[in-house]
């Protein structure tokens, strides 16, 4: 007879205060709440995470984590700039979908002020920047404007997210189109003021196409 699976407590911790977390105020969750729906003994968490803090940014780094996986799903093999471009955005947003209350909580996080909390945040939304500016060409160093331009960017996006995670009356593709039109405008206009920015040919041709779509 085989022997059952062992049990990851430590992952158990971590699901039961996500859970918790996306539905709940950071003050409101408990580590005794937490080790009392995940069936384990109070002092296992002190042990893989020292306090609800620890637990806390473990959680917020699942789901950090699982972020920056679905931005690196390939888009179908032959797909244009453009296409791989949607493909991607399509993704994320689909992929936030699946746990919204808990990308709210990543963003809007009760440890707003923290640190750690707000470098895992940055880092997260500045690798999938990164992302984008290497499909069309552009190496580090980043310029400033270009800079700005991509972060100022991102929040766009995931306020956009947020807004429809609040509301659920905005369809995918509609977002898919404002998101991409919004960055082809961004970087079009990066790289007209400032003009030590360029752009690989078929970027720059795929940002004409989405702008005038």
């Amino acid at each position: 007879m085989a022997q059952a699976k062992p049990v990851d407590r430590r992952q158990t911790i971590v699901d039961t205060a996500r859970k918790l977390f996306a539905t709940r105020p950071y003050d409101q969750v408990t580590t005794a709440q937490v080790a009392k729906d995940a069936g384990v003994a109070y002092g296992l968490i002190a042990h893989h995470f020292v306090n609800k803090r620890g637990l806390y940014l473990a959680v917020m780094n699942e789901i950090a984590a699982e972020v920056a996986a679905a931005q690196t799903a390939p888009a179908p093999p032959g797909a244009s700039l453009v296409d791989q471009l949607r493909h991607a955005l399509r993704g994320h947003i689909t992929h936030i979908d699946s746990y919204s209350d808990s990308f709210v909580a990543l963003l809007r996080g009760a440890l707003g002020a923290d640190a750690e909390h707000q470098s895992a945040v940055e880092q997260l939304r500045w690798l999938g920047a990164q992302r984008i500016l290497s499909a069309l060409g552009v190496v580090e160093p980043i310029a400033p404007t270009l800079r700005i331009a991509m972060h100022g960017w991102i929040g766009f996006l995931d306020e956009m997210l947020i807004d429809r995670i609040t509301h659920r009356d905005v369809d995918v593709d509609t977002l898919v189109e404002l998101a991409a039109t919004a960055l082809a405008t961004a970087l079009r206009t990066a790289a007209a003021l400032d003009t030590s920015i360029t752009y690989a040919p078929e970027a720059v041709e795929a940002l004409k196409e989405i702008a005038t779509r």
